[in-house]
């Protein structure tokens, strides 16, 4: 089983790294590798020792042809400790720096950079360990023999247990649900492996090639040639490592898959093609959303004048309010034919909370008695097209507070809540309702354009699909959370964006944790 484990683990690296050569690829390859070549030594010392007990035999090597195969390598004891040793001493730093890698905290970002460092002591150590220098070093040594020893198993521990602290810290420090489902499903593989090995780490490959030549060995043990544990707990450990990389390689090639067909010739056409659709219906959902407006006021004129003796003062209100309806219009119509024009949005770096502040004006202009709740931090900045942005925003919350009135939400509490905050490497715009929730059949639904749960003559079934196209188009994702009768929360997650010099703005790409420069004009560098 730990073959056929070390297989599949080998295997899942090699597919993921060919469909993407990302820096995460080669970290995990390089993990499983050094693993491999651990696991692979001690299994050839056991073979050549003699074997194991029987039922841990078959855990190990499946049959005895298997076992007898590595017994009968050709081998000397020198060349095989210094396997094992290469093995022991490039797992742990590979796993702090994939831990690194995994970790969106700011104040760990400059430590990532320089990873590297984390690699010194083992290249030193493994050099101290190769077969000759170590002899000569310990030759009549028996002080410097126990304190290299006992240090590099002290500097291996260390490794592990930070890396471990890392991984964890970071999954606590996730807040949004599905960010953290998906990092779960990816850190459980680098923490099951590192379990794997901490249950062999402590036997130094000293003891292989100094076997017969050392007492101070004999007196470390051999837990090579001993089952650590019983064989149903090595069969729970096996089966442990196995679903966690089932789940974490079953991710990171859905990622991976998702990277490459965004990446295909045809798609980029496609997008192409969006981007003059999306212009479009930009244009005409945001064109009938304010004719909507006009037919209220146009209405309320109507009423007024029907009664025996008109309201001259509320006429001229409605009368001034109709006025004003219309000049937005057109501005918003040459706004609108500009972009679909350029077929094109333009990213510019702007306070998020003149975003929200844009859309909850439309939004309070068509539903005067609507409330929202913002919750904006005036220092926080994000690259956006502010016109297209706060149109997406303003649908959201449109859509929250009708779904709200549709369930006849009442009481000082009714109202739209409309969150900015930072979460890692991304900006999140959470828009959440109160109303009756969206079921799992209609979310799969609700993007789709021209659908709509609502009466069709009002609703044309564009908005949700306008919001997500221009969410894409800010380099971001869109989701939606909602159960029957809990209400409904989406989330907008864009790229964080950190200033970092003169001319250039900075834009943290949360999908590859990569920096990605843009110059004024929102054109990738």
């Amino acid at each position: 089983m730990v073959l056929i484990l070390m297989v599949l683990l080998l295997a899942g690296s090699g597919v993921l790294l060919a469909l993407r050569r990302s820096k995460e690829s080669w970290l995990v390859l390089g993990l499983v590798l050094s693993l491999d070549v651990f696991l692979l030594g001690i299994l050839t010392y056991i073979a050549k020792k003699g074997g194991i007990g029987n039922q841990i035999e078959t855990l190990f090597y499946l049959t005895s042809d298997v076992r007898r195969f590595f017994q009968y390598r050709v081998m000397t004891l020198g060349q095989l400790g210094f396997f094992v040793a290469v093995g022991r001493y490039t797992f742990p730093p590979l796993l702090v720096a994939l831990a690194l890698h995994y970790s969106l905290s700011p104040r760990l970002r400059p430590l990532r950079k320089k990873a590297w460092a984390f690699f010194l002591l083992p290249a030193l150590t493994l050099l101290v360990y190769l077969p000759p220098v170590f002899k000569q070093l310990t030759h009549n040594r028996l002080e410097l023999q126990k304190f290299l020893v006992q240090a590099s198993l002290a500097w291996i521990w260390v490794y592990l247990l930070l890396a471990a602290a890392l991984l964890i810290y970071e999954y606590f420090s996730v807040c949004i649900s599905f960010l953290k489902k998906r990092y779960l499903a990816k850190a459980l593989l680098p923490l099951s492996m590192g379990l794997l090995f901490a249950m062999y780490c402590p036997q130094d490959p000293a003891q292989i090639y100094l076997f017969y030549s050392s007492d101070y060995m004999w007196l470390l043990g051999i837990w090579y040639l001993n089952p650590i544990l019983s064989p149903s707990r090595y069969i729970a450990v096996i089966a442990i490592t196995a679903v966690a990389g089932v789940m974490c390689f079953y991710t990171l090639l859905r990622n991976t898959r998702t990277y490459i067909s965004e990446n295909q010739e045809e798609l980029v056409l496609q997008r192409k093609f969006d981007a003059a659709n999306m212009g479009v219906s930009v244009f005409v959902h945001s064109m009938k959303n304010q004719l909507l407006a006009n037919r209220v006021l146009h209405k309320r004129i109507k009423a007024a004048l029907a009664e025996p003796q008109p309201d001259l003062e509320k006429l001229r209100q409605y009368s001034a309010m109709l006025d004003e309806t219309n000049e937005a219009l057109l501005q918003r119509m040459e706004e609108l034919y500009q972009s679909v024009k350029a077929k094109s949005l333009y990213l510019s770096v702007v306070p998020a909370a003149q975003v929200a502040q844009k859309a909850t004006e439309r939004f309070r202009h068509k539903y005067p008695e609507g409330r929202v709740q913002v919750q904006a931090p005036e220092g926080l900045k994000i690259l956006a097209d502010t016109v297209h942005l706060a149109e997406a925003l303003y649908n959201l919350l449109t859509n929250g507070w009708e779904a709200m009135v549709m369930a006849g939400c009442t009481g000082p509490d009714r109202a739209v809540r409309l969150n900015i905050y930072n979460e890692r490497l991304y900006t999140v715009i959470e828009v959440a309702d109160q109303g009756p929730g969206i079921s799992q059949e209609e979310q799969k639904r609700i993007f789709e354009p021209f659908y709509s749960s609502k009466n069709s003559n009002q609703n044309w079934g564009m908005g949700l699909y306008y919001v997500r196209q221009i969410v894409k188009s800010h380099l971001g994702h869109l989701r939606v959370e909602s159960k029957k009768g809990q209400g409904t929360r989406f989330l907008i997650l864009l790229p964080r964006y950190a200033a970092r010099s003169a001319g250039t703005d900075v834009l943290l790409e949360s999908g590859e944790h990569e920096e990605v420069v843009l110059n004024r004009e929102g054109v990738r560098k």
